[in-house]
């Protein structure tokens, strides 16, 4: 998501491009299409990259699906409806532009030491009825039916139309979900259950564009039907003190996001993130969009696969708007001292509460500490704050294992026991 502020294209957020001395030098508008496909490459390269190789380290699954059901990318063309086969290639050998990266990723997965087939299935559109069925001339009615590509391929469906057939073939595979749930149809809970009850590794990636909150919430306090529909999403109808003024539609969308992460919690309890989509607005300027990304995910690899992605991603847009500036320098330096004022405060806070819970397990006392600042920083600088309480003895470690050559290198793992001092 590095260059979103420069992109150029239907207006949803209109922000400025600066020369290298500040001076604004064009206006750029920024659409939903091109905020999605950042965040869709920035998912794909940052979170999804990291997190199947900590799937193939395990030796338990040989296989993960990447499920896109964003939509609204300039570079995904609607398929026909009445295509029967899903498209994946144009010629032989020719990758279609919107699964470019996608087979690149799983070329790379395959072939490591620890490979791991990704495949991955980009929703191009269809009905937005669910499970949609078919009249025919006689009267008599039938399922729609698809095809499913051996390799990563487009599907002609919405997610709400093809969720029961696809979720039948990936089976027991990990699998991470792209999914706007106030889309053309707003999803109601029982259609996000399937998934929130997914008995094998299963990653949430919801957009939450908050001009739809706004929208829904005026309907809703129009019309029944919408109504019923929104307090089917949320499991409550506490939305209904939440104001409908445009003015007032950060504070809505708050209360809306706490209502719906609240129907989520007791499925995944640990880590229901909200994540804010960024852009660079003026130099030196990180400003946050109208959009929200909520991650779920029960696993511990993947909550540390998507802290690292989202400190990376933080990080590059810093350093991006900062370069070229006369006090680029000045910036840089104040950043230096910034993180390592992080970093101390960070082992402290270790300490403290690795004295007062008396933590048995590092990556359990690191999952807790990460969930408190998720985000800030990487999970390697968790790490190195340890090896360092251990360096100054504040803490020792009963390992498993015989000390290795270099013992300063070595982090306590899932069978070593800390003792605090």
């Amino acid at each position: 998501m590095d260059d979103l502020w420069a992109a150029q294209h239907e207006d949803i957020h209109t922000l400025d491009t600066f020369s290298e001395h500040g001076r604004s030098t064009r206006t750029g508008r920024l659409s939903e299409r091109i905020v999605v496909s950042h965040l869709r490459d920035w998912l794909l390269e940052d979170y999804a990259a990291t997190y199947c190789r900590a799937l193939a380290a395990t030796r338990i699954f040989r296989r993960c699906y990447w499920i896109d059901a964003l939509g609204s990318d300039t570079r995904v063309k609607r398929v026909e409806q009445d295509e029967a086969q899903p498209t994946t290639k144009r010629n032989k050998g020719e990758v279609v532009p919107q699964l470019q990266s996608l087979v690149t990723l799983a070329g790379t997965l395959a072939q490591e030491d620890k490979p791991l087939a990704l495949r991955g299935l980009v929703l191009t559109g269809g009905s937005s009825k669910r499970h949609e069925t078919r009249s025919h001339d006689n009267g008599s009615t039938s399922e729609r039916t698809y095809t499913l590509p051996k390799e990563s391929g487009l599907l002609p469906a919405s997610w709400l139309e093809i969720a029961p057939t696809l979720l039948a073939a990936i089976e027991q595979s990990p699998a991470i979900f792209l999914l706007n749930p106030l889309g053309a149809t707003t999803f109601l809970y029982d259609d996000l259950t399937p998934l929130y009850q997914r008995a094998v590794p299963t990653e949430l990636c919801l957009l939450i564009v908050h001009k739809q909150v706004g929208a829904l919430l005026r309907a809703a306090h129009h019309s029944k039907e919408r109504a019923a529909t929104l307090t089917g999403l949320v499991r409550s109808d506490r939305w209904k003190v939440l104001p409908q003024e445009e003015e007032q539609l950060e504070q809505a969308v708050s209360g809306w996001l706490e209502l719906f992460t609240g129907s989520m919690q007791r499925h995944f309890p640990f880590a229901v993130q909200r994540i804010a989509v960024q852009a660079q607005t003026a130099p030196a300027t990180i400003t946050a969009l109208p959009y929200t990304l909520l991650f779920a995910t029960r696993r511990q690899d993947s909550l540390m696969s998507m802290n690292d992605a989202v400190y990376h991603r933080q990080r590059r847009l810093q350093e991006q708007s900062w370069r070229g500036l006369l006090s680029e320098a000045w910036f840089f330096e104040q950043d230096r001292v910034r993180r390592q004022e992080q970093l101390q405060q960070l082992t402290q806070h270790m300490l403290q509460q690795g004295r007062a819970q008396r933590a048995r397990r590092w990556p359990d006392l690191r999952q807790q500490l990460i969930l408190q600042r998720f985000g800030r920083l990487p999970r390697q600088d968790y790490d190195a704050c340890m090896r360092q309480l251990l360096l100054d003895g504040e803490v020792r470690c009963a390992w498993q294992q015989p000390l290795h050559d270099q013992p300063d290198e070595r982090i306590p793992g899932n069978n070593d026991t800390l003792q605090w001092r």
